[in-house]
């Protein structure tokens, strides 16, 4: 188990946005870990007008192991009078990657049951935290130099790690790394 931060420092943010983009920031997260199969225990956002942070607290190393059943053609098509299987049942073994002897049959069709081994968290989470980079929505967005990416304002860094760990992410020519920036007069970055 480990903890996912990913932070985004922006340029100054109006305040009155920050409650809505906090709330959707952590639904997201939420919603995109749990679509990827990602076990975790919680997430907790974090922001200011130039920053906006989530936690996510127990990570598992790996997304969990899934089944997927395929519905395909009825009994009557996949298989012939002496019981072999037609074109149509051989297809569709060969579309769902498996053997027609590995064909199932119920409820008067042909199924394809898949069992798919769980990869391991840190191959899934830069997909993961580029998509919810990209699906934010702001009242407004801005855009700026040559990039055709908007947000609610330029954003200067990122920070993505699980546990120690950097999370490549980029857009707009900024990378994730491993450090935040302080306070603009208070601190020396």
């Amino acid at each position: 188990m480990a903890n996912l931060l990913y932070e985004i420092g922006t340029e100054e943010m109006p305040a009155q946005y920050m409650p809505g983009i906090l709330k959707e920031y952590r639904e997201l997260a939420a919603k995109k870990l749990e679509e990827a199969r990602i076990p975790f225990k919680d997430v907790n956002v974090y922001g200011t007008p130039r920053r906006m942070a989530f936690v996510a607290s127990d990570v598992a190393d790996k997304q969990e192991d899934s089944t997927v059943e395929s519905k395909g053609p009825s009994l009557k098509i996949a298989f012939d009078g002496d019981g072999n299987a037609t074109r149509a049942a051989q297809g569709f073994a060969r579309g769902q990657g498996v053997d027609v002897k590995d064909l199932v049959q119920k409820d008067g069709y042909v199924y394809a049951i898949k069992h798919l081994a769980g990869k391991k968290t840190e191959e899934l989470l830069p997909a993961i935290l580029d998509d919810i980079l990209h699906s934010l929505t702001f009242p407004k967005t801005m855009r700026w130099a040559d990039y055709d990416f908007g947000f609610v304002r330029p954003f200067r860094w990122m920070v993505a790690l699980l546990d120690d760990k950097v999370i490549p992410v980029e857009a707009n020519d900024v990378k994730s790394g491993n450090q935040a920036r302080g306070h603009r007069f208070l601190s020396n970055h």
